[in-house]
């Protein structure tokens, strides 16, 4: 194998990371003429390719983040196999938002996993995540130190629903602090599984069409546009409006911080929140290590928030591993620091 661990599949070029067999680029920061998407999170889809490769959920709600966008797109179902130049592309499951994926290539000699923003916990609005191994898995480590370990699914459920209820109970307005694609929708089904009703930013509301195409329902939710907030119903906005008059104008409110960041206490400040309920769409530090457990890869290569705390421990624990762009960084038991 290459000393670059991400070759032969993926080159490192200005615009980001390059798969030659493809001529494209995973998530570019910027607009290329070809990229492959691993979902609609706007720091993963940039405005402005023309042309985009990704499940069809992702290609739709793209298009509904960028109605003017004029670009073609190719899409790919989970588990389908694109093939080029020796080299064959699959999307598996990412379980982060609806439509998220990862991408593996192959040659049949060797293989490489990237997986974009990754959830291993089974959410409420998209398919569970899939394992594939590879002998190269590529990481995002957003949550790569042990501090961030977060609750089991039910028991966020259950701490979110016993918030709303109790901040009803007196006479007080819940405003759930949840980003526009993927949590807000999670937040949602949440609390019309407990029969509470939301008011959904439009940013978030907008968005809905597209997962009623999957088959998911809001039938509790109404857009803010229709109206003030009524009693017994919570607000969902992005995070971003925690101190703007959306929320502010609420004179009873309960501010409730939906992020895997809510360990931290210093969230209560940053947002001006009362609860704390880490409540994320990215794997927390155990499940990424069950990640790279079960994809069982011969080197990991770990990006974004905490990768080279990540890589470091994963070093101690006898893996090879490095930080993306730390060349000769790599470690395994012997060499790493304690």
């Amino acid at each position: 194998m290459s000393a670059d661990p991400l070759a032969p599949f993926l080159e490192r070029r200005p615009e980001g990371l390059h798969v030659p067999a493809f001529g494209a680029f995973l998530d570019p920061p910027g607009p290329v003429r070809r990229a492959i998407l691993s979902h609609a999170h706007s720091d993963h889809a940039v405005p402005g390719h023309e042309e985009i490769w990704a499940t069809a959920e992702t290609i739709a709600l793209y298009r509904r983040r960028h109605p003017d966008w004029p670009g073609k797109a190719r899409a790919l179902a989970y588990g389908e196999e694109a093939s080029e130049g020796g080299v064959a592309l699959r999307l598996e499951s990412a379980g982060h938002v609806l439509g998220s994926a990862q991408v593996w290539l192959g040659d049949g000699a060797n293989s490489l996993l990237y997986t974009g923003d990754l959830k291993r916990r089974q959410g409420w609005t998209c398919p569970p995540v899939r394992v594939a191994r590879a002998t190269t898995l590529l990481l995002e480590t957003t949550f790569g130190l042990p501090v961030f370990r977060f609750p089991p699914r039910e028991e966020l459920a259950r701490r979110l629903a016993v918030s709303c209820r109790d901040a009803i109970a007196q006479g007080e307005t819940p405003v759930l602090l949840a980003y526009a694609l993927g949590k807000a929708q999670e937040a949602a089904a949440v609390l019309t599984q407990e029969g509470i009703p939301t008011v959904l930013h439009g940013a978030a509301w907008k968005l809905l069409p597209e997962y009623a195409a999957a088959g998911i329902a809001f039938p509790l939710s109404r857009p803010y546009e229709t109206g003030p907030v009524a009693p017994g119903e919570a607000l969902i906005v992005p995070p971003l409006c925690a101190r703007t008059s959306v929320v502010q104008k609420v004179k009873k409110r309960r501010v409730i911080y939906l992020s895997g960041w809510a360990v931290r206490e210093a969230s209560r400040a940053e947002f001006d929140a009362d609860v704390l309920l880490p409540f994320s769409d990215h794997a927390d530090f155990d499940d990424l290590l069950s990640h790279v457990a079960d994809v069982a890869p011969e080197r990991v290569v770990t990006t974004h928030g905490f990768a080279r705390d990540f890589a470091r421990i994963l070093g101690a624990r006898g893996l090879a591993a490095q930080a993306l762009g730390e060349e000769g960084a790599e470690r395994g038991a012997e060499d790493a620091a304690p």
